[in-house]
C-alpha cells in the first residue's frame, strides 16, 4: 500500500510538473495580465521593443497565456514589417519550435506556431497537433475556424467556434464570432447569441462589437435602440465599434440632431478626422435652410457652394437643398443639373422622387431625365482594361472579351 501510495505522489508531482499532461489554456495570471497590459499600451505607443519585452514577461509569469504568446508574435510581425533585414521574427519561430520540443504537452507552443505559419494549410496542422495534445484547446479551434472563415467553409467555421465556446464558455470573444457566423444562415440564432454576449459580458469590447453588428443587421427603431444603447454605454474613445457605430448613427439621424452629435464626437475624439467636417456640413445645411425659409435663395446656394458636401444621407439633403436654392434664385436649369449629376453618380429614391418636378420646370419628361442620366454616365465611363485570368470554376483562361454583351460580377479577391 506504501509502495501504491508513493507511486501516486510521483505521479501527481509528475503532473504538476507541466511535462506529463497537456496543460490547459490559460486566461493569464494576475501578474501576467500587468504584463499584458503593459505591453498593449506599450504597442499602441508604436514602441514596439518595449511591447515585445511586456509580452515575454506577461509569457514568463503565465506560459498558457495564449493572448500574450498571440501579441508578441503579432507585434514581432510588426517589427518585421518595418525592417525587412531583421531576424527577430525567425528567431521567434526557432524559439517557439525549441519550446514544443521541450514541453510536447504544451497545446499553446503548436498554436503559436500555427500563428507564425506561412499558409493557412500549414497553420492548420499545427492547430490539429495542439488539438491533439489537448483536445479542449480554444484557441486552436478559434483559430482553425478563422482560417475555415477564409475558405469559405461555413460549416467547418461554425463548428470549431461551438468547439471553441464550450471549452471556453468566459471568453466573449469566441462566444461573439460564433454569433456572427449565424449572421446570413440563422439571423434569429445570431440576434440570441449576439445579445448573450452583452448580457454575460457586458463591460466588454465584445458587448459593443456585438451591439453595432445588431444595429448593422437591424432597421428602423430596433437598429436606432441599439445604437443609443451604445452612445449611451460605450464611451467612444474606450470602444471602438461605439466609435463607428456613431457614423452610424449620424447618417441616420435628422440634420439637427446629427449636428449634434457630430460636436460630441469632435469633443470625445479630438484627433478624428472626419468630425469636424461634418459639423461644418451640417452647420452649412442648417444656415441653409433657415435662408432659404427666409427668400435668401442666393445667400443660401453661395453658401452651399463653397462648403464641400457630406456624404451618404446627409449628401442627399445637401443636394435637395442645393437644388431647391437654385429654384429659389431663379436657376431652373441649375437645379435639374445638380439633382442628374447626383441621380448619375449615386441613385437615391428622395432624388429621383424629386427630379420629375424640376423636369417639368424645364419641359422635360421622364425619358429625358433618362437620357440626360445616363448621357453622363457614359460621358464619365473609363473602358475596364483587359484581362485574362485562370476561372476558379476549371482554371481554364477568361478575357474580358468573352464577357461582351453580359451582366457580371466582378469581385476582387486580394491574397494574403
Amino acid at each position: 500500500h506504501r509502495l501504491i501510495l508513493v507511486a501516486l505522489i510521483l505521479a501527481v508531482i509528475g503532473a504538476a510538473s507541466g511535462t506529463g499532461f497537456a496543460a490547459r489554456e490559460s486566461p493569464g495570471t494576475p501578474a501576467a495580465r500587468s504584463a499584458f497590459d503593459t505591453g498593449e499600451a506599450a504597442a499602441r505607443a508604436e514602441k514596439l521593443d518595449e511591447a515585445v519585452a511586456a509580452f515575454r514577461k506577461a509569457i514568463a509569469a503565465d506560459p498558457d497565456f495564449v493572448d500574450a504568446h498571440q501579441r508578441l508574435i503579432e507585434v514581432t510581425q510588426r517589427e518585421q514589417l518595418q525592417d525587412v533585414r531583421s531576424t527577430s521574427l525567425l528567431r521567434l519561430k526557432r524559439q517557439y519550435e525549441q519550446w514544443a520540443r521541450q514541453h510536447p504537452t504544451r497545446a499553446v507552443y503548436q498554436v503559436a506556431l500555427g500563428l507564425l505559419a506561412k499558409d493557412a494549410d500549414q497553420a492548420d496542422a499545427y492547430f490539429n497537433k495542439a488539438l491533439a495534445v489537448a483536445p479542449s484547446s480554444a484557441s486552436a479551434h478559434f483559430l482553425l475556424a478563422r482560417n475555415a472563415d477564409t475558405r469559405g467553409d461555413w460549416d467547418a467555421q461554425r463548428k470549431h467556434l461551438k468547439a471553441a465556446v464550450e471549452n471556453n464558455p468566459d471568453e466573449p470573444r469566441y462566444l461573439l464570432r460564433y454569433a456572427v457566423a449565424h449572421l446570413k444562415s440563422d439571423p434569429a440564432r445570431f440576434r440570441a447569441l449576439a445579445l448573450q454576449v452583452v448580457a454575460r459580458f457586458p463591460a466588454s469590447p465584445s458587448a459593443a462589437e456585438a451591439l453595432y453588428n445588431l444595429a448593422d443587421a437591424s432597421s428602423t427603431l430596433e437598429r436606432r435602440g441599439y445604437l443609443d444603447r451604445l452612445r449611451a454605454s460605450y464611451p467612444v474613445d474606450r470602444f471602438t465599434y461605439a466609435a463607428s457605430a456613431m457614423s452610424m448613427l449620424y447618417a441616420d439621424l435628422e440634420p439637427s440632431d446629427a449636428l449634434a452629435l457630430a460636436r460630441d464626437m469632435v469633443r470625445s475624439l479630438p484627433a478624428a478626422a472626419v468630425w469636424p467636417p461634418r459639423v461644418a456640413a451640417q452647420e452649412a445645411m442648417t444656415r441653409a435652410k433657415t435662408l432659404i425659409g427666409g427668400g435668401q435663395c442666393d445667400e443660401a446656394l453661395g453658401l452651399l457652394e463653397k462648403t464641400p458636401p457630406p456624404s451618404g444621407n446627409h449628401g442627399t439633403t445637401w443636394t435637395l437643398l442645393k437644388a431647391e436654392a437654385a429654384a429659389g434664385a431663379g436657376n431652373r436649369e441649375q437645379a435639374y443639373k445638380t439633382l442628374v449629376e447626383s441621380a448619375a453618380v449615386s441613385p437615391d429614391a428622395r432624388v429621383d422622387a424629386a427630379l420629375p418636378k424640376y423636369a417639368a420646370d424645364l419641359g422635360k419628361t421622364s425619358r429625358d431625365v433618362d437620357t440626360d442620366v445616363w448621357s453622363l454616365r457614359d460621358a464619365r465611363a473609363t473602358p475596364a482594361a483587359a484581362f485574362t485570368l485562370p476561372s476558379v470554376r476549371d482554371g481554364a483562361p477568361v478575357q474580358l472579351a468573352g464577357f461582351r454583351g453580359r451582366v457580371v460580377l466582378l469581385a476582387f479577391w486580394y491574397p494574403t
